[in-house]
């Protein structure tokens, strides 16, 4: 079995300048877990996926968190 045997022929992309709410959408309307970035041309220029879109919490990857928010958190 190939990708091909298996992949859609219309599928639904986003774009460079979609807004992330507007990406989420498709992904949740759709019941989609993932979309390919195509440019004006159709052109993939990335992928955008649930894993992007979500909070990382392993070690390394979590954002540095400044002063004021730490102080404030605390």
């Amino acid at each position: 079995m190939k990708a091909r045997d298996i992949m859609q022929q219309q599928p639904i992309t986003a774009t460079p300048g979609m807004a992330i709410e507007d990406a989420v959408r498709l992904m949740v309307v759709n019941r989609i877990s993932g979309l390919p970035v195509v440019d004006v041309t159709g052109t993939v220029v990335g992928v955008l996926s649930e894993g992007d879109l979500l909070r990382r919490t392993e070690p390394g990857t979590e954002g540095k968190i400044s002063g004021w928010r730490a102080w404030l958190a605390g």
